[in-house]
């Protein structure tokens, strides 16, 4: 088999069959995993505590089957038919077949969501991790946890800047002599200072610098998820000095694909989506004005502190001008974007459930703390009470998220306007006043005209569903404008063929009848409904379309039919081989005039003939009118997902939800903060408001010791592949200790210092002599630190999914660096009403944006992206899951997206340059920005064996690039 590119250092080998080996073993998820206590708390325990504890818990009445749910060991153990759950196999498990209603149906008022059953599956496949060692308590009016005492855990002890280490002499690193013939020298900064006092402690050597090449590909990704140009390329290999390290690293850092690369890892915590998911997986159509805001703050460097007050209460904050009050507005969606169950029947449940998840939110992204673990009882392991819990909570309940419903049971968010120019509302108000001018002038034309039509016709029979023989389960609905009684029926584009309604009627004299069908339009109905009548010369079968309606916006014509006096007529509907809904609400009888001519037709009357025909061609002028005027609209008044507070008399502290539950009230809890991490009061004396805004100060504090740690411990991990707390999201007592923590506290800080500003701690950062280490093993090294804690070399990673799928359309030159604005604009309220190109994954990724600017719509992620490890938008993810398996190589390989961007790349190069030496190197440059070795152009020459100018091989090399694990890791 003749074989493609290699490079050396154990890289990549290529061959033309594109078998490639994995180089790593999967790292750990994020804290949501089902194996994780977060998970339990989160997702399965709150189930148990509404569902289940009534019957199967130690304070039940009457304990049913023997069954303890309220423990792990009586979980275990089970009841009288045997134990509820077996660690690791949710299908041996008792409890999973009740929950699916498989043997004995739980919870007896109603299966739970499909969802929910999910997660209990995942949950005990996982090992079903419980953290309950004995049933849930009821809590008491004061908090068993010792808040003073959880203070001097290291989180929450009070940032101080520790002294800085002796810069060690030996660990500054030395490379080429500069063109002046002074040797180019890295000195230590404060970082390399704390990290090479632990690497002498510990005796052991850090790693040289990596080469020129490996460092800038690292610096442009890690800064931009972009590969550093060909000119960028040449410019650095000509001068790799740090003070030319240090004006690239300016330049990246003030470009917008900074700025867009680091609002992607805040969306990842903002849970960005948009579309709802979950139950109603409705379309967030003004979610992407919350991703510009982020572009726009990052690129203008505005302080984490001033985004963190906006995202909190953005809407309480003053505003000196439209632009701030948009940004203002704009930036709270951050509380909005969580997915929620709409169509949630009981909206005390859903309220709640939509706090909850807005606290855990802020919980995790800001303080990385689990506060979800703190709903239904003091927290397991952190110094949260439950008390703190409904504190928080109290001011989410009294902040107004949901507003109304969009349809019957489903609720919607809040839209807010944004301002906007005196001339746009202008225009805005002349369109409405117009438009409503016409569009009344054809109400009252059609009113005019069907007062002229009753004239010309007899009302007729109207039989409303009601009355018709109906076999199968038709579905009752009040959806929809009916034209009789207060609903209709549908057969749910369901069991199709076994449903259909008889109407029988009998006719009060012999004639001609014209009969119609009633049913609201739509295009979800039934475009082939076959319908069959019995008139006096037998069966007439006929069909009908329903996504239409010709007659008053309700009524189809079936035609007209002769009838006998003495004879019912009968009318059949079916739904056989339909391709939607099928509606009925009512049907027709309209007798032809008695005085019919010969062919059975009424005489009209001349003069009211004559009068709809004028009002008919009125109704035509003014329908022309509005056709034209809506050709031409304004922009919509622009919106944002924002929150907002309630009125006064709906603002109130929280009670304690006792085991979680809505329907059992404890003492209500003033509005507040968590205690352990307050020096004074965590309680908010004087509301203003729901106390968002106290909110909002309190976590910017300086004082608080939890924000600033996690937000440096967030940019160290995605510079150097590893936080100093591992666990990003979690800083308590499950979570995992500092590796260094007077580094972590000196980068605090100084953060602190400076402003809370995120470009010159990045700048810092990337400024060491750590961070521009190779990532080669040592053997030595790795034997006294195997998973590499104390930083002798560089973290080895993939790259997000976005910078791959990015770089491919650099490399074929289709990149649009032009943001899109509005990625949902003219979708459909429901994702499921939107077309199929809209949601395909081919629809998805055949935009040349960058990935950032793809809408992220729950339910339809393309594949490509998943697979490489995406943020799940369901989630908050601090630290995305790095997986390595054989099927990211076939999606890569087998992609048309991807087919396409190689051969796009392929005929670049080639057009580019006709000797195959130079196309080699422009496709090393362009696919792992570097040069090729020796080995590299000998292996491509062997592939090509004499086929230099063959198409179909070039497309092949670059897609075995492509797929390529040098092509996607970060060495």
């Amino acid at each position: 088999m003749a074989t493609v590119p290699s490079s050396m250092n154990g890289r990549v080998i290529l061959t033309a069959g594109f078998v490639f080996s994995l180089a790593f073993c999967s790292l750990t998820a994020c804290s949501q995993e089902p194996g994780s206590v977060e998970f339990f708390e989160s997702r399965i325990r709150p189930v148990l505590v509404e569902h289940c504890y009534k019957c199967h818990s130690s304070s039940s009445d009457d304990l049913g089957g023997s069954l303890l749910l309220d423990s792990s060991g009586g979980m275990i153990s089970g009841g009288d038919s045997g134990p509820a759950i077996v660690q690791g196999d949710p299908k041996a498990s008792l409890l999973i077949s009740a929950i699916r209603y498989e043997s004995s149906e739980m919870p007896p008022q109603g299966p739970l969501p499909a969802k929910v059953i999910a997660d209990f599956e995942q949950w005990i496949s996982a090992g079903a991790i419980d953290p309950r060692d004995q049933p849930l308590a009821i809590p008491q009016s004061k908090p068993a946890i010792d808040i003073e005492a959880g203070k001097q855990f290291w989180a929450f002890r009070p940032i101080e800047a520790p002294a800085i280490p002796i810069a060690i002499p030996s660990k500054q690193k030395t490379l080429a002599t500069s063109a002046s013939g002074e040797p180019n020298r890295f000195h230590s900064t404060p970082i390399d200072c704390f990290l090479d006092e632990k690497l002498e402690q510990a005796k052991i050597d850090a790693n040289e610098l990596a080469s020129p090449e490996i460092r800038l590909r690292r610096l442009c990704f890690d800064l931009t998820g972009l590969p550093p140009g060909l000119e960028l390329q040449k410019a650095w290999q000509h001068d790799p000095s740090p003070q030319h390290w240090n004006q690239i690293v300016d330049r990246l850092l003030s470009s917008t694909g900074f700025a867009e690369h680091w609002a992607r890892h805040w969306m990842d915590l903002a849970r960005y989506a948009d579309s709802n998911g979950a139950d109603f997986n409705a379309t967030h159509h003004d979610a992407w004005r919350y991703r510009d805001y982020l572009v726009r703050s990052f690129a203008d460097g505005r302080s984490i502190d001033e985004m963190i007050q906006q995202q909190i209460a953005g809407d309480l904050l003053p505003a000196s001008s439209d632009s701030q009050r948009w940004d203002n507005l704009v930036a709270t969606t951050f509380l909005m974007l969580g997915t929620k169950m709409l169509s949630e029947r009981d909206k005390v449940k859903l309220e709640m459930d939509v706090v909850d998840e807005q606290i855990d939110t802020v919980g995790r992204a800001f303080l990385g703390l689990t506060l979800g673990c703190a709903r239904c009882h003091d927290h397991k392991f952190d110094p949260v009470p439950m008390r703190d819990y409904y504190a928080l909570a109290g001011i989410f309940r009294s902040t107004q998220t949901l507003n109304g419903e969009s349809q019957l049971y489903v609720s919607t968010w809040n839209k807010t306007p944004l301002p906007t120019s005196d001339k746009h509302k202008k225009a805005l108000a002349d369109y409405t006043q117009k438009q409503r001018t016409l569009e009344d002038s054809l109400k009252q034309l059609d009113k005019e005209l069907s007062a002229l039509k009753e004239r010309t016709t007899h009302r007729g029979l109207v039989i409303d569903d009601e009355a018709g023989k109906k076999t199968g389960l038709w579905k009752a609905s009040k959806l929809f404008h009916t034209f009789v009684s207060k609903g209709y029926v549908h057969d749910n584009n369901a069991d199709k063929g076994s449903l259909s309604i008889q109407f029988s009627v009998p006719l009060p004299k012999s004639g001609r009848y014209e009969i119609r069908l009633a049913g609201s339009p739509s295009s979800n109905r039934a475009s082939q409904v076959p319908v069959t009548i019995k008139d006096a010369s037998g069966d007439h079968e006929l069909f009908v379309n329903q996504r239409t309606a010709a007659i008053d916006e309700i009524w189809n014509s079936l035609g007209e039919f002769q009838f006998d006096a003495d004879q019912e007529a009968i009318v059949t509907i079916r739904n056989a081989n339909t391709d939607g809904y099928v509606i009925v609400d009512a049907i027709q009888f309209l007798q032809v005039d008695a005085t019919s001519e010969s062919d059975g037709k009424p005489k009209p009357d001349p003069r009211i003939a004559q009068a709809v025909k004028q009002k008919s061609s009125e109704r035509e002028q003014v329908q022309a009118k509005l056709a034209e005027l809506k050709k031409n609209p304004p922009e919509p008044l622009p919106l944002a997902m924002a929150p907002r507070d309630r009125s006064s008399d709906a603002i109130a502290d929280c009670p304690i939800h006792i085991r979680g539950e809505t329907a059992n009230l404890g003492d209500v809890v003033q509005r507040g903060f968590l205690q352990v991490c307050s020096g004074g009061t965590a309680t908010i004396a004087s509301p203003q408001g729901s106390g968002r805004l106290e909110l909002a100060d309190w976590l910017t504090d300086p004082d608080n010791p939890l924000v600033a740690r996690v937000f440096v411990n967030r940019v160290w991990m995605h510079l150097m592949g590893e936080g100093i707390v591992r666990t990003v999201d979690n800083f308590g007592v499950q979570g995992e200790r500092p590796s260094h923590p007077e580094l972590l506290d000196f980068l605090a800080s100084d953060f602190l210092r400076g402003g809370w500003q995120l470009k010159p701690l990045i700048r810092r950062i990337v400024t060491t002599q750590a961070y521009q280490r190779s990532s080669s093993m040592n053997s030595i090294s790795s034997e006294s630190d195997p998973e590499n804690r104390l930083l002798w070399r560089v973290h080895r990673r993939r790259m997000p999914a976005e910078a791959i799928r990015d770089t491919m359309l650099v490399a074929a030159n289709q990149l649009d660096r032009n943001p899109r604005y509005e990625p949902m604009k003219g979708m459909g309220t429901l994702v499921s009403n939107n077309n199929s190109d809209s949601n395909s994954e081919i629809g998805l990724l055949s935009q040349s944006c960058r990935t950032l600017y793809m809408p992220v719509v729950r339910g339809y992620v393309p594949a490509l992206v998943t697979a490489l490890d995406s943020a799940d938008p369901d989630l908050l993810v601090g630290k995305r899951p790095t997986t390595n398996v054989p099927g990211q190589a076939l999606v890569l390989i087998n992609s048309p997206e991807i087919k396409q961007w190689s051969e796009a790349t392929a005929k670049r190069i080639c057009s580019n340059h006709s000797d195959f030496s130079a196309r080699i190197e422009e496709a090393y440059r362009c696919c792992f920005q570097r040069m090729p070795t020796a080995e590299d152009r000998e292996i491509a020459t062997a592939f090509f064996a004499g086929h230099e100018n063959s198409t179909s091989r070039w497309h092949a090399f670059i897609a075995a690039m492509f797929a390529a694990t040098e092509f996607r890791l970060l060495d």
